[in-house]
């Protein structure tokens, strides 16, 4: 399988419970720019980024799905994902754009953006 393939398919077991093949996949050493619960960036290390989706249990319902990707032949991959948060009546439901270096089958570095309502989001449910 390609890594797009296979960034697919950790993210679709993730959703279903399985975190396993999303863990497995990024590299122990792997650094990641992405956003915090308030909107700003940071930079996260394997540990912290995992961590951050501890967030999710505050919420009634939390979905992850990969709609698209593309593949560089220097394996990068970009990849576009349709998130979905519900707490009571309060949803957000957005694209994040996710790019991952992949060497050797494992992310070792990666970014992310996503769009003001993320952090919006956040600190209207209070866990900003």
């Amino acid at each position: 399988m390609s890594n797009a393939d296979n960034l697919t398919e950790a993210f679709a077991a993730a959703d279903k419970g399985d975190a396993s093949l999303l863990v497995d996949l990024y590299a122990d050493d792997m650094t990641w720019a992405g956003f915090k619960a308030d909107g700003t960036q940071t930079v996260y290390t394997k540990a912290s980024f995992l961590e951050g989706f501890g967030i999710l249990a505050h919420l009634d319902e939390a979905r992850n799905e990969v709609v698209r990707t593309e593949e560089t032949p220097e394996g990068l991959v970009i990849a576009w994902i349709r998130a979905y948060r519900r707490k009571g009546d309060d949803v957000l439901d957005f694209t994040l754009v996710m790019v991952h270096q992949f060497v050797d089958g494992k992310v070792t570095r990666g970014a992310d953006v996503a769009p003001p309502s993320f952090g919006e989001y956040w600190t209207r449910l209070g866990l900003a």
